[in-house]
């Protein structure tokens, strides 16, 4: 279950709305998005549905599960009424619909994920892999996998419930968000990244959809679609055009860096709203990617503190030698100092 943290402040900036994977209504939560200023430099943070993946001629040195044990098998779709009762819709996307679902055994809330296997396209392993992960994975900031089945048409993943939606829709609610509440969910992204790294597993999707609050907004990554365990240089590419990082687009090979860098990316739009590469055109965007000038010249950063900026700097550095790990994130003073 999610445990509690203390309630994180935030700077109000916009109206509220409800959210969730969690209860926005049809919330698409498949689509991973983008966030940039739209073409009249408004801060428009928004969801984007288009993802960059290259086909499986690139996938040297991912280790990926194409089987797995842990999955249960069903006759049929209203074979998965034995163990869950179906609630709501909460979300729909491309592969799949999310639906609200209660246990049979204890009448718990849980989050189900369906997944049409007509609309994967020859890529059901990536499904097993991500169940395959998962399953091993206990770690308090990550969303954890209750339960997997399998009929001949869908994949049902049951996932622990996020009460409080997603830091997507935190952000867009907010506008940005204040220091020590930026702070407090980098130190969270932060240990469930080392957790992961310190296991070769490269997540490679890390953006504030992905980003689950529970309760009092403890921090829950989500979403191991294109997660992978490495044993060497990585050469596909994909994850979301805005938190992609500029190794992985110079094709020479990446590995566990490249969600430092998504998560500094992240970092950026909690302290002032928006990403610090934008634009509408991929191929621009992408230039703006690998020279990786990181610019604190906007008045929006006029409150930043120093400290907070020199994170930045050392997170969104195109050197990876450079670049903190997710550990060292943790315990630098400017996390430690607004978490306390």
């Amino acid at each position: 279950m999610i445990t509690a943290v203390s309630r994180i402040p935030v700077e109000i900036g916009k109206s509220r709305r409800n959210s969730s994977i969690a209860p926005v209504g049809k919330r698409n939560l498949h689509h991973r998005g983008g966030c940039s200023l739209d073409r009249n430099n408004n801060h428009d943070l928004r969801r984007k549905s288009k993802i960059i993946c290259t086909d499986d001629s690139a996938h040297a040195n991912e280790k990926i599960f194409t089987s797995c044990d842990s999955i249960r098998k069903l006759t049929g779709r209203t074979s998965f009424y034995k163990y869950y009762e179906i609630g709501s819709l909460i979300g729909q996307g491309n592969f799949s619909d999310v639906f609200l679902v209660y246990s049979q055994e204890n009448s718990r809330k849980y989050a189900v994920k369906e997944i049409d296997k007509s609309r994967m396209h020859g890529k059901l392993y990536f499904v097993e892999n991500e169940i395959s992960i998962l399953k091993k994975c206990e770690h308090k900031n990550i969303c954890k996998l209750i339960d997997a089945f399998e009929c001949d048409n869908s994949y049902f993943l049951v996932f622990e419930y996020a009460m409080k939606g997603d830091l997507f829709e935190l952000i867009k609610r907010y506008g940005k968000l204040s220091e020590p509440a930026a702070a407090r969910i980098i130190h969270q992204i932060s240990s469930a990244l080392s957790y992961l790294h310190s296991r070769k597993v490269v997540h490679r999707d890390v953006k504030p959809e992905n980003i689950l609050l529970g309760s009092e907004y403890c921090v829950k990554l989500t979403d191991f679609g294109l997660a992978c365990t490495v044993t060497g240089p990585l050469y596909r590419i994909c994850g979301t055009p805005t938190y992609v990082a500029p190794e992985i687009l110079l094709k020479e090979g990446y590995g566990l860096e490249v969600d430092i860098w998504s998560m500094g990316i992240l970092l950026h739009i909690m302290l002032v709203g928006f990403a610090p590469f934008r634009s509408s055109d991929r191929a621009t965007l992408f230039r703006l990617i690998t020279k990786a000038n990181v610019s604190f010249d906007l008045p929006h950063w006029n409150k930043v503190s120093p400290k907070a900026k020199m994170l930045l700097t050392n997170i969104l550095t195109p050197n990876i030698t450079r670049r903190l790990t997710a550990h060292e994130i943790m315990n630098i003073s400017w996390v430690q100092n607004n978490i306390n």
